[in-house]
């Protein structure tokens, strides 16, 4: 009978998780005028972006999960976060904190900007630095601040790197760092948190072993592979293929 209730209580909550991925219907189709413009700055600057599907849609999981704190790791110029801020602009109802993380520190004025532009900057900020490496601090002061209160913890160990718990994690990085990223972001989600990713691009066709961009898209889809593996007996997990890419949602068991 446990085992029974525990099968029917795993597909309640993997269809809950699917759920999430819905289209919200509640929320405008066109992009903001801000993102757009980020857009264009994109094209400028020779970037790339979630496509609109995408950004749209994770979107629509931030205005149905109503999370108190967001991570998004790879904000770059602030495309996919326009989308966010322009969401909680529209219903004045900011979340509790939104972290923006970046690996250099050439975007980060450009972010900052986009947060002083949405007034965010009392409960946003950005964070600049390898995400791999942030995790792995913060997780460490979390484990030291376990044996205390967090304001004994903050005035003895000082500020985390990172604000956690998080209720919605955004991995928005691609290639060998997206695997690496979403397992180090896993233990930083809330009891109730969801992760969300971007499917890689399966590689297709021969690639020459001198190629060196081809067998580093094989081994970053290798590793892909690998974790959503390791996951699917760890973790929960819902796919929502849309044009130009499927969305990834993980919550922990």
């Amino acid at each position: 009978l446990r085992r029974h209730m525990d099968a029917e209580n795993e597909v309640q909550v993997h269809e809950a998780l699917a759920s999430i991925l819905s289209r919200n219907r509640e929320q405008p189709r066109e992009e903001p005028e801000v993102a757009s413009n980020i857009g264009q700055q994109l094209v400028h600057m020779e970037l790339t972006s979630p496509p609109l599907s995408i950004r749209r849609r994770i979107r629509d999981v931030a205005a149905t999960l109503r999370p108190a704190r967001i991570l998004e790791v790879g904000s770059e110029i602030g495309h996919l976060s326009a989308w966010l801020l322009d969401l909680w602009e529209r219903e004045d109802n900011p979340p509790e904190s939104f972290e923006l993380v970046e690996s250099g520190s050439r975007f980060a004025v450009i972010l900052k900007r986009l947060l002083q532009r949405y007034d965010a900057s009392e409960w946003a900020r950005v964070t600049v630095g390898v995400f791999e490496q942030l995790a792995a601090e913060t997780q460490a002061w979390m484990a030291a601040a376990s044996t205390s209160d967090i304001e004994t913890a903050e005035a003895t160990l000082g500020d985390p790197p990172l604000l956690t718990p998080v209720d919605l994690i955004i991995i928005n990085v691609d290639g060998e760092a997206q695997s690496a990223c979403v397992e180090a972001a896993l233990p930083l989600l809330s009891k109730s948190g969801v992760l969300l990713t971007i499917e890689p691009e399966v590689p297709t066709g021969e690639v020459d072993e001198g190629d060196v961009a081809g067998q580093k898209l094989i081994v970053a889809f290798q590793a892909w592979i690998d974790l959503i593996k390791e996951l699917s007996t760890s973790h929960h997990l819902a796919f929502q293929p849309l044009t130009g890419g499927t969305v990834v949602a993980v919550s922990s068991r």
